[in-house]
């Protein structure tokens, strides 16, 4: 009988959680031949066995955290020379757990989730492109992961052929987390070449903007090292020790790259004099009855879900409405339509409204601002990108226009048209709802008199927008009928004042209304 150990499995890796095992006590296994699957803090790892033999008992289950040294099973057929190799550091195993396939050709490898994204965790898998025994190209799209984000295109490795699919449409996957096993044509597969996303979004403003933070005893309201599917950002290492000491990650603030939980922080989470901290909100469990049906929340739903409530909970709203004649903007809407369509532009009336508010800015910076909550920081944004909610059969989407105050409004306006068509098909990449400074909702023809929307926090403002309709108003003492539009416009109230707010929704309506005042940055 031999102690089965875990190998050296990498540069700095010094334990791993088990994810995985593919054979049970009693089954005979071939040299090389996958036994486990561990995950680490840098990659999931597939560990073969060093040689034919049986399997008589194995030590650890699924989910427990092993050093690396200790015994994982009890195997017998190998020889001693086998287990003194197995107790010496082992090569380390390449990032995307290749493994010799048996048949020699090729190899065999784990196929993981890919980083998918700047602060991006965990992800549902939406739908699978191939099926087992399809045969796949180098850069293929193979599957769609819905993030809080956007909807991510998963791509082949490289040339070969899927040999199981190990997780379904509806899961929630970790980065690193199992998706298939993939036997590649080549047995050249190096590390670097892993499954990748189709693209990656831009550096959040939160990670941009705040500096690295030490962590206190009392996390914030908005606690950044906790994922938009309410997960702390841990390795598995980092969750095995905080376990061990009875420290709730969610309370813990973290020092890492994008606010990363670290070892460190564990360490030295209560050594510093606490803070009391708001009681979390009760969760309550409503009984099932008869007569429904449950539906569990997950996906985009799932982030908008607890996105709202974080916004909700940390920013003070308040909302400031106003109307807007709106005759002469519809008249110049008239007159630049035709000019739109040669463009490959649909002009609507949101591009007029996204370049006031961009004009706006130069008098209301704050308007076009985040807050940092962790340092206490109003973050004033250079840029004007402006984010426009849409809505689409999954949920809301927030598709972003990059860089408002240079581009004219038929340019503004075919951007909406791409970008929204792209979320309402669910195509959109993570750039595409990346980077918005300032977010603007539009009800559409639904119209409706009064919204009092919620902030896309850490944004501090968001632009309601309701339908043009006829109504009649008194000019001069005369009762007329003009074109007008209500909207409301939600402001935080930490940081914007009420008459700030109002200034910034008047000067909006003086450019909607005398369009002539911001003519020439139209067209």
């Amino acid at each position: 009988m031999t102690e089965f150990k875990l190998p050296d499995i990498g540069e700095g890796v010094m334990e791993g959680e088990i994810i995985e095992w593919h054979i049970q006590p009693g089954d005979q296994v071939q040299e090389d031949q996958p036994l486990v699957s561990v995950l680490t803090d840098k990659a999931t790892v597939e560990i073969a066995a060093p040689k034919a033999g049986s399997i008589e008992k194995i030590l650890v289950a699924p989910g427990d955290v092993v050093k690396v040294g200790q015994v994982l099973l009890h195997f017998s057929g190998a020889s001693a020379a086998a287990a003194k190799t197995n107790d010496s550091p082992a090569p380390a195993p390449a990032t995307n757990a290749q493994t010799q396939s048996p048949s020699g050709s090729g190899q065999e490898i784990l196929f993981p989730l890919p980083e998918i994204g700047e602060g991006v965790m965990e992800g549902e898998l939406v739908e699978w492109h191939v099926a087992v025994g399809a045969h796949v190209h180098a850069d293929q799209p193979i599957l769609s992961m819905l993030t809080d984000k956007a909807t991510v295109e998963i791509t082949a490795p490289a040339d070969g052929t899927v040999v199981a699919i190990l997780a379904q449409p509806g899961d929630v996957v970790k980065v690193g987390g199992a998706l298939m096993r993939f036997k590649t044509e080549s047995t050249g597969i190096k590390a670097a070449e892993a499954p990748k996303a189709e693209s990656k979004p831009a550096p959040t403003q939160a990670a941009t903007a705040a500096p690295k933070t030490t962590p206190t005893t009392s996390a914030p309201k908005d606690n950044p090292s906790i994922s938009a599917f309410g997960t702390p950002l841990a390795t598995p290492a980092v969750r095995r020790l905080a376990s061990q000491k009875g420290i709730d990650l969610a309370q813990v603030v973290g020092s890492g790259p994008h606010h990363r939980i670290t070892r460190e922080d564990v360490e030295q989470f209560g050594t510093r004099p606490s803070t009391p901290s708001a009681p979390a909100a009760a969760k309550h469990s409503v009984p099932v009855s008869e007569g429904e049906t449950r539906e569990k929340i997950r996906g985009l739903r799932k982030a908008i879900y607890l996105n709202m409530a974080k916004a909700k909970q940390t920013v003070p709203h308040f909302t400031y409405v106003e109307e807007i004649e709106m005759d002469k903007l519809v008249a110049l809407r008239d007159t630049l339509k035709m000019e739109a369509e040669q463009a490959g532009a649909k002009l609507t009336y949101l591009p007029f409204i996204a370049k006031a508010c961009a004009l706006a800015f130069k008098k209301f910076p704050i308007i076009n601002a985040s807050v940092d909550d962790v340092n206490e920081e109003i973050v004033f944004k250079h840029d004007v990108n402006i984010g426009i909610a849409t809505a689409t059969q999954a949920g809301l989407m927030v598709p972003v226009v990059q860089d408002v105050k240079h581009k004219t409004v038929i340019q503004i306006g075919k951007e909406i048209a791409e970008l929204s068509d792209r979320a309402r098909s669910r195509k959109s990449s993570p750039a595409d709802l990346a980077g918005g400074t300032f977010t603007i909702t539009s009800l559409g023809k639904l119209g409706g008199l009064l919204a009092t929307p919620i902030i896309n926090h850490p944004e501090v403002a968001i632009f309601g927008v309701h339908n043009i309709v006829d109504r009649a108003v008194v000019r001069d003492g005369q009762i007329v009928i003009r074109k007008m539009m209500n909207v409301a416009v939600a402001f935080d109230h930490r940081v914007i004042d009420g008459d700030v707010g109002a200034a910034f929704v008047q000067e909006v309506k003086g450019y909607l209304e005398e369009p002539n005042r911001f003519l020439l940055h139209l067209i």
